[in-house]
């Protein structure tokens, strides 16, 4: 009997939560899933030494400064903080001083880090801590399954960056415009 790590398990979830996309399957368990997916990722990537959410936010607040450099319009969600940094970003790129996503320090403390991914696993712990609430509720707006799989995704490939994405993958990415 063939054995399965954890790796290759948070990638059959991450595949599965697409499937279950593709399908239109129930948002709360496509969130689930690719949840816990991003769960066993995040840990496997802290565990290499690694900061999932610090890696991120580099990623993201160059790619869009990067962008409205050269006039691109990026229509994602942000907050005053977060334009704050990519305005200082913007200047250090403009000033050469900023050439890649690892050359941002990001200052998040560990509750910082962790409430910058609330939407994400809020879902998810609303369902594994029904011991400690049976009577807790969930706002149908706050599951964000293409969220989820968004940040799946991302982690999946932080993890390998040389893996290739398994072909199931490429449906979604091609309907969300990704590829």
């Amino acid at each position: 009997m063939a054995t399965i790590d954890k790796a290759s398990a948070a990638e059959r979830m991450v595949v599965t939560a697409i499937t279950m996309a593709e399908r239109g399957d129930d948002a709360l368990a496509i969130h689930v899933v690719a949840a816990s997916a991003l769960n066993v990722l995040r840990d496997l990537i802290q565990k290499r030494g690694d900061e999932y959410v610090e890696q991120t936010l580099k990623l993201g607040a160059f790619t869009i400064a990067a962008a409205r450099l050269r006039g691109d319009r990026i229509s994602l969600p942000t907050n005053a903080a977060m334009e704050a940094v990519i305005e200082n970003v913007m200047r250090g790129i403009e000033a050469g001083e900023v050439t890649q996503p690892a050359d941002l320090i990001i200052n998040l403390n560990a509750d910082e880090r962790r409430g910058m991914l609330t939407y994400i696993v809020k879902p998810y712990n609303f369902l594994k801590h029904a011991d400690r609430d049976p009577l807790a509720t969930l706002e149908e707006g706050d599951i964000d399954p293409d969220g989820a799989i968004a940040h799946a995704l991302r982690a999946l490939t932080m993890l390998s960056p040389e893996k290739e994405l398994p072909d199931q993958i490429r449906p979604y990415l091609e309907r969300h415009g990704l590829l």
